[in-house]
């Protein structure tokens, strides 16, 4: 069915090029730097290992926010266009609860709180996770309700690749509590149900809270790039982000690193389809982004990390109606997502 595809389509991408932080004396917050007035420093051609440096029993404060703005657009009879906006804001408090001699961090994390921000053809949508809400109100959000305060346990290495996330049966609680049908549930199934919360949607978000960095020295205008695999409609996608240091900058008493970050992409896939009668010729997808980050060298942090994807993709439908007339319908998906990750 059309409708098939479409849901395919309406896969957002959140690629990874957001950040860690922490609370320290003599680090600014990162809502109050401004990237473009950093002093620069003067390593004299120098190069430097960019590794996060992390500290047992440490704590760390995020707060992340993702704006996403969308325009859909289906030409058939007639013209019809449908945008949405949100805001999301999460915020994370993170305990290292042990560093192994491989310098792995396990990290404690909850998210303490979550607020929404929905707008959908004009109609508005609030949600605060901080607020008294009716059942009706938690069954719409829960999605949100689910996560917030349901702490995980994860493992990031010291390049902040995050290897594994663990202790999420506190969120699948809340999951069948919210929709008791699901206590029949038998054994395996549980089990998928884990996997997919934990594969699915609590590790990509917390590999939002940090930039998996090079292994090798860096120095001013040194590059590299990580290819990462994606599947959105019927292409399979190759996601490369390019990254180039900038600057070394002061930031407090600390130095810093300023990194430039692009996104490209490659597709492969069959752009032509059929199903129960319909044909299906989709556009070649165009898939962009870029954004700057700020790495501590010293504290071994990422301060601050501003970054955006834009996704468009297009697809024409032909078939048949109940009167066996031929229809043409043609849609068009614009999506904007922007990630932006703070120190408090």
């Amino acid at each position: 069915m059309a409708n098939k595809f479409f849901r395919m389509m309406s896969v957002s991408l959140f690629f990874i090029l957001l950040i860690g932080c922490s609370k320290k004396e003599n680090t600014q917050n990162a809502a109050s730097i401004d990237t473009s007035k950093l002093q620069t420093v003067d390593i004299s051609g120098q190069k430097v290992f960019l590794k996060y440096k992390f500290k047992k029993n440490e704590k760390l404060r995020y707060k992340l926010t993702t704006i996403t703005n969308s325009l859909q657009t289906i030409k058939a009879d007639s013209l019809m266009k449908s945008t949405a906006d949100q805001t999301l804001t999460y915020y994370f408090d993170i305990e290292i609860v042990e560093v192994d001699q491989d310098n792995v961090a396990e990290l404690s994390i909850n998210i303490s709180s979550i607020s929404f921000d929905g707008n959908i053809n004009g109609e508005k949508n609030h949600y605060d996770s901080k607020a008294t809400l009716s059942k009706a109100d938690k069954d719409k959000f829960g999605e949100f309700e689910v996560i917030v305060n349901s702490p995980f346990r994860a493992r990031v290495n010291q390049k902040g690749e995050v290897l594994e996330v663990t202790r999420i049966d506190k969120m699948v609680d809340k999951m069948i509590a919210l929709r008791p049908e699901m206590q029949k549930m038998a054994a395996d199934q549980k089990v998928a149900l884990i996997k997919n919360i934990s594969e699915g949607e609590i590790r990509p978000r917390t590999q939002l809270l940090f930039r998996e960095l090079t292994t090798n020295e860096v120095a001013k205008d040194s590059s590299w790039q990580l290819n990462s695999p994606a599947t959105i409609a019927v292409f399979q996608i190759e996601n490369i982000s390019r990254f180039k240091v900038e600057d070394f900058v002061k930031v407090g008493d600390d130095k810093a690193v300023k990194l430039s970050a692009t996104l490209t992409s490659k597709w492969t896939g069959n752009k032509k389809g059929s199903q129960e009668g319909m044909n299906f010729l989709f556009d070649d997808p165009k898939i962009s982004g870029g954004g700057t980050i700020l790495f501590n060298i010293d504290k071994g942090l990422i301060i601050r990390s501003e970054t955006s994807t834009t996704i468009e993709m297009g697809v024409q439908v032909d078939g048949k109606d109940a009167a066996q007339k031929m229809r043409h319908t043609f849609r068009k998906d614009l999506s904007t997502n922007k990630n932006i990750v703070e120190l408090l």
